[in-house]
């Protein structure tokens, strides 16, 4: 059965069969692009060190208090260091380098735009959602493999000045504190930068991609956090800077039996209203519609935004 050409296939036919990427071409193109930016190495680099150097810190401050005795004086009798606090010691350094991963989500998107790059980019892969799908998912992988690496240097640094001090077991509500550091730190940073990737994409600019990440990430936690503490007729705002991305990433890595059960017992017991606070794995989840949300918008805007 012939076709119109006398049952050939044209040249412009073969050549968009041949042409036409798939997703999982996608992907490696994308992770190619992003290991090839300059930016992405010196910001990895920044988040790998930064890691065991606040765990080491943290650490050290730890057993330190744990040598004071009640008067504040270094106590002559071996004092033991719990567990769970040697693990959120690794927790809070994956919160402190949020920012820095957040920067190179924003990076990942902005670059294309500043280089005019997104012009050949979309060339090669019209599919705007396929594409910025194929970004999100290059930029998980990555900052997860770089974070995993920098989690288990800390953890070997958190050992080693931890050997010589007598450590106090997990409890059994604590039992998954270790599981939740391991592999929910770096699966919560690698959704950070999916979150930063959206803020990039509503931006455009490597400039207010990262001021808009700086006021989500550290200007409105404190302006729910200091006008409830100003005025008692914004005591509902407490709740709601308790489901911000930073407060609810805090949350998440402190694991079982962290603190927002204790900060609920501590406002009742002031017979205060209390406040929503929610649970490590609530906070996990919440902060996964964040980041969900905020990279849905930033599609959006790239799919029915023209190419600057």
């Amino acid at each position: 059965m012939s076709n119109a050409n006398g049952g050939y296939t044209t040249g412009r036919r073969m050549a968009l069969t041949r042409l036409r990427l798939s997703f999982w071409g996608s992907v490696h193109a994308e992770l190619v692009k992003l290991m090839s930016l300059a930016s992405t190495w010196w910001l990895i680099g920044i988040a790998i060190l930064l890691m065991p150097a606040i765990t080491a810190l943290s650490v050290w401050g730890t057993i330190i208090l744990s040598g004071l005795g009640d008067d504040d004086q270094t106590s002559t009798v071996a004092q033991s260091v719990a567990s769970a606090d040697l693990w959120s010691s690794i927790g809070s350094a994956f919160n402190m380098v949020g920012l820095v991963i957040g920067i190179l989500g924003v990076m990942a998107i902005t670059t294309e735009y500043t280089t005019s790059s997104v012009q050949a980019s979309l060339s090669v892969n019209p599919r705007r959602v396929v594409f910025m799908n194929a970004k999100a998912l290059a930029t998980w992988v990555c900052v997860f493999v770089a974070m995993l690496i920098g989690m288990l240097v800390s953890w070997v640094v958190m050992f080693a000045m931890s050997a010589h001090t007598t450590i106090e077991p997990l409890n059994h509500d604590q039992r998954f504190v270790p599981l939740v550091v391991i592999v929910g730190g770096p699966a919560i940073l690698a959704c950070m930068a999916v979150l930063s990737l959206g803020l990039g994409a509503m931006c455009r600019s490597t400039v207010g991609g990262i001021f808009a990440l700086i006021g989500v990430e550290m200007l409105l936690p404190s302006l729910f956090t200091i006008a409830p503490a100003l005025n008692s007729h914004f005591i509902w705002m407490e709740s709601i800077g308790a489901c911000l991305p930073s407060t609810t990433m805090s949350v998440f890595l402190s694991g079982p039996g962290g603190g927002s059960g204790a900060s609920r017992t501590a406002t009742a017991d002031l017979g205060q209203a209390a406040s929503f606070a929610p649970d490590w794995w609530q906070g996990g989840l919440i902060f996964l519609a964040w980041a969900v949300v905020f990279y849905i918008i930033g599609v959006i805007v790239v799919a029915r935004s023209d190419v600057k």
